[in-house]
């Protein structure tokens, strides 16, 4: 029997498998993803194009994640705010040109032993510009390993309501991540995602699959952040 990783605070829990009367009830065009065990709020997404498949299609590069391209995504993976292990690792690696960035997409998977758990999708893009240790967050997350680092409210109450930017030690830079327009974008959002930087590159990350769709959105939010960041040095 598979046993899945503890569960991240402030995200949902794990559910049991549904028995065949709550199998009835699904959606049609709907079914299941059989080959690694999920949490049961996972049952009822539809089921998307792989993201390598979509990358083949538009240029893009791919990588099980065991590239020599891919080693820096050990580090990556070791700065992000989500508590992992040693057990989690880059899979289903996709490289390509977004605008003026050049974006990395990339699935963290727990492996250990024979179990295999997709649990994070991540879009990364290198900062041209030295970043403190930030984390821009949904304010309803928990966050870990805050010690050192002091929230810089944006002035905005809407946005401070709902997103809260975590740093090391306060800078122009930093603040910049709570302009206009990237305020107008993250208030446009689901506030699901986590920004952070780390490794040399700013990164965003979902507990969900990677999926063309996200990687839209992820690209067109790190396009936001470089693009202020950029202006403001």
């Amino acid at each position: 029997m598979t046993t899945p990783p503890p569960y991240e605070p402030g995200q949902p829990p794990y559910g049991a498998e549904p028995g065949p009367e709550d199998q009835r009830g699904q959606v049609p065009g709907r079914r299941r993803r059989n080959w690694f065990s999920m949490p049961d709020w996972w049952a009822d997404q539809p089921e998307a194009p792989p993201l390598t498949e979509w990358a083949r299609g538009h240029g893009w590069s791919i990588s099980d994640g065991d590239a020599a391209e891919d080693a820096g995504l050990v580090d990556l993976i070791a700065s992000a705010p989500m508590r992992l292990d040693e057990y989690h690792h880059a899979r289903g690696v996709v490289r390509g040109q977004f605008g003026n960035w050049r974006m990395t997409a990339f699935e963290i998977v727990y492996e250990r032993g024979r179990d295999q758990v997709r649990r994070y999708a991540v879009t990364a893009a290198p900062s041209l510009v030295p970043l403190p240790t930030l984390r821009l967050v949904p304010a309803r997350f928990w966050s870990h390993q805050t010690g050192g680092m002091m929230a810089l409210p944006s002035g905005d109450q809407a946005l401070d309501l709902r997103w809260t930017l975590l740093v090391t030690e306060d800078s122009p830079i930093a603040r910049s991540l709570l302009a206009e327009p990237v305020r107008a974008l993250l208030l446009a959002s689901e506030d699901r995602d986590e920004i952070w930087y780390g490794a040399g590159q700013l990164a965003i990350t979902r507990t969900d699959n990677h999926y063309p769709d996200l990687l839209d959105w992820h690209t067109q939010v790190l396009s936001r952040l470089l693009a202020a960041l950029s202006f403001s040095s």
